[in-house]
């Protein structure tokens, strides 16, 4: 049952986002996992954006908190995958980390971490989270 699920680490968000992403990733997907206050998942991960193939993922705020308040967030962790396999985080990304923390905040609604997912070509999968590389306290 989904409400018995707690995310209290990066790694644990990372494998829920993770069995969400298809297989096959040709575009960047972003998702937002909707917590209640004490941490516990409201829902699976709900897709917001799809890229295309030769671009990015719009990280739209918009989009995500209203999907978050649909499944009564309290709190939210948000996703987004690096098709190229790079786990750097874009000038974008940091600048849509700061949107998001700031609607968060406005809403009540605390964005808890941003995480960037990529799958290797070999099936490996890696994140990056901005909240403990500390993207997430500067953005």
């Amino acid at each position: 049952m989904l409400t018995n699920t707690f995310i209290s680490t990066p790694s644990s968000a990372a494998a829920m986002f993770f069995a969400a992403l298809p297989a096959e990733q040709r575009e960047e997907r972003v998702f937002v996992l909707p917590l209640d206050a004490a941490g516990r998942m409201l829902a699976k991960p709900i897709l917001v954006s799809v890229g295309h193939e030769d671009g990015t993922a719009q990280i739209d705020a918009g989009a995500v908190f209203r999907e978050a308040l649909k499944a009564g967030a309290e709190e939210i962790v948000v996703a987004h995958n690096h098709p190229s396999g790079d786990l750097t985080p874009s000038k974008a990304d940091i600048a849509a980390t700061k949107r998001l923390r700031e609607a968060g905040n406005l809403l009540s609604v605390p964005l808890i971490d941003h995480l960037i997912l990529v799958r290797g070509a070999d099936g490996s999968l890696d994140f990056v989270s901005l909240s403990e590389t500390g993207f997430l306290d500067f953005a």
